[in-house]
């Protein structure tokens, strides 16, 4: 017999299933911002024991810095830092290069074709004796993924700690598009830390512009203790600067404790 109860309770649990199904997607999002202490405090999270007198720098086009949510990634949230206008990285990837002109994500700061785009931020920081090492994750995208690995369009990205660049791939090799990309033309050789992101049935097409980007990147580097610290992190158009790379940073875990590992990126 189905009583007054059960059918109550039969109710209630449509209507809360019901109800998620009815919830929004929260979509990826970037709000562009210079803004020094906006961008510290996405940085920085609840594990920066042994670190103090944290100061922010940037050097480039205040449209080229961000914070970001609902990523493809899995990072969450954080920062990112683009040679083109942080903005227009969200939405549908409607257009794969293939060496041509017309790209969806050409948002060159100066004129067309031009190279030299520079982003870069700046943290200086405070290590006591009990401050071994730096740790956070990022992920690094781009419109020159995959046709132009194996070419002098090979945008600069760099995470600078203390002057030594410590962006490392899975094997440790530098992260730069013709590392991910050897052979655009035999693509069994692209880096088993390279996500394509063809249009249409890229993983992400639907969400990000990027033809391509890495999965999340573990950052681990010895500081200097008791001595200020400098993190820099940058990228820079290379052979042109027409197609567009950016660095995403996860939000809170830039600290002194590794830190756990993202899953898999989410489909479109």
């Amino acid at each position: 017999m189905i009583t007054s109860g059960k059918i109550a309770a039969l109710t209630a649990a449509l209507t809360a299933a019901a109800s998620c199904l009815a919830a929004p997607v929260m979509a990826f999002s970037i709000a562009a911002t210079n803004n020094t202490e906006t961008l510290r405090n996405q940085l920085l999270g609840g594990k920066t024991t042994g670190l103090s007198d944290f100061s922010i720098s940037v050097t480039g086009n205040s449209a080229a810095f961000g914070t970001f949510s609902n990523d493809p990634f899995g990072l969450q949230s954080g920062i990112v830092l683009s040679t083109g206008r942080v903005t227009n990285i969200p939405g549908r990837n409607t257009k794969d290069n293939d060496k041509i002109n017309g790209t969806d994500l050409s948002t060159d700061f100066g004129i067309e074709g031009e190279a030299g785009d520079l982003t870069q931020l700046n943290l200086s920081f405070f290590a006591d004796s009990t401050a071994e090492k730096l740790f956070f994750e990022y992920v690094f995208a781009s419109e020159e993924f995959p046709e132009f690995g194996a070419s002098e369009f090979n945008d600069d990205f760099e995470l600078l700690l203390n002057g030594n660049n410590l962006a490392r791939l899975s094997d440790g090799k530098t992260v730069t598009i013709n590392n991910l990309v050897p052979n655009p033309e035999n693509r069994s050789t692209d880096h088993s830390d390279y996500i394509n992101n063809p249009v249409a049935t890229g993983i992400a097409a639907n969400i990000i512009k990027m033809d391509g980007f890495t999965k999340a990147l573990g950052f681990e580097g010895m500081l200097k203790q008791n001595q200020t610290n400098v993190l820099s992190i940058r990228v820079k158009d290379v052979g042109d600067g027409k197609l567009d790379s950016a660095v995403f940073i996860k939000g809170g875990s830039l600290g002194t404790a590794p830190v756990e590992a993202v899953p898999e990126p989410m489909t479109a």
